[in-house]
């Protein structure tokens, strides 16, 4: 069993990345903690180790790493972790709400 180092939170919204100052693609965002996020990237152009720019809804521009990729699902790590506020702003606008840990 894989332990995380910190809560996941099940939310449904859109976002966008940008590689360097390249096209900016929209993205929908289905999974986010405090260190990062998954979202599917209906381009495909991602690859592992790739740094982006990322906005979550109006949050951003959030400077992130991409750690993996799995059938155009993408699992980015964020420079920074987001301030507790602005992740609680996040899940808010979000939608779902819903904790869960990953397993």
């Amino acid at each position: 069993m894989e332990l995380r180092r910190e809560p996941r939170y099940s939310i449904s919204t859109s976002g966008r990345y940008r590689r360097g100052t390249g096209i900016r693609f929209d993205i929908s965002i289905k999974d986010l903690s405090e260190y990062g996020c998954q979202f599917y990237d209906v381009v495909g152009r991602l690859e592992a180790g790739d740094e982006i720019t990322l906005r979550i809804g109006k949050i951003g521009p959030l400077h992130a790493k991409v750690r993996w990729i799995e059938r155009r699902c993408a699992g980015v790590e964020f420079d920074q972790p987001l301030y507790p506020a602005v992740l609680d702003h996040i899940i808010a606008q979000g939608g779902k709400d819903e904790f869960r840990t990953l397993s």
